[in-house]
């Protein structure tokens, strides 16, 4: 699957995510690492900013395309082979910034996971991640037409269900779509009690997606900080 998903996402360094870029900032001479990284999409585009780039990624064949990249255009990108739920190897407080793109809500266990950033996050440093919104992409839902006037509405049910579920909507057929869903006020509780303090929510419309994602919003993205 790993080839797969590297035809689907792409190669290329920059994400073309402008609220991403946004809430990460200027980058240059910063340590960050990219966690659940892939094949290192998001990486590239930290290390193409000046960032020290370390990537984090649990499939090994995902991180042997990432290095592959790296050894085509070298950027300084060190990737690691290792689990999101511990980050072992890396070292307490030794980043000023850590990104999880796209994958947060892939992962079983959040507070192991959301706690092992604030572990390799100095005081203060930032943690920005991009997650399906868990308002509007919970197990049940579906789009609804309105002929009359044309405009499409998103139904939610089965919110306050949390746990595994076969995932959302459309996508690549060659790979699976399963993801954990969790409220938001679940993903807020998890922050808080890691010590990371919320700076900012983001909430787009995407014009360029089914035209129900222009009335409610596909993503989530969250900036926040260790606190002191």
């Amino acid at each position: 699957m790993a080839s797969e998903y590297d035809a689907w996402v792409g190669a290329g360094s920059m994400l073309a995510d402008g609220t991403f870029e946004e809430l990460v900032g200027e980058v240059e001479g910063q340590k960050v690492c990219a966690v659940a990284c892939g094949q290192g999409r998001e990486a590239r585009y930290l290390a193409s900013r000046g960032a020290a780039v370390t990537g984090v990624e649990l499939s090994e064949e995902l991180v042997a395309l990432a290095k592959q990249y790296e050894d085509a255009d070298q950027l300084g990108i060190s990737y690691l082979q290792g689990d999101a739920h511990t980050l072992e190897g890396l070292d307490s407080e030794s980043f000023d910034g850590v990104v999880c793109y796209m994958a947060l809500m892939d992962i079983p266990d959040l507070d192991r996971a959301v706690q092992s950033a604030a572990r390799v996050l100095r005081p203060g440093g930032w943690f920005v991640f991009v997650i399906t919104h868990p308002c509007f992409k919970a197990p049940a839902t579906g789009d609804l037409v309105d002929h009359t006037n044309q405009s499409v509405r998103r139904t939610v049910g089965r919110y306050f269900e949390e746990g595994y579920w076969d995932g959302p909507g459309l996508h690549n057929d060659a790979l699976p779509v399963g993801a954990y869903h969790r409220t938001l006020s679940t993903y807020v509780a998890a922050l808080t009690r890691a010590g990371l303090v919320i700076d900012e929510l983001r909430e787009p419309q995407q014009f360029d997606r089914q035209p129900v994602w222009q009335e409610v919003p596909q993503l989530l993205y969250v900036r926040c900080h260790r606190g002191n």
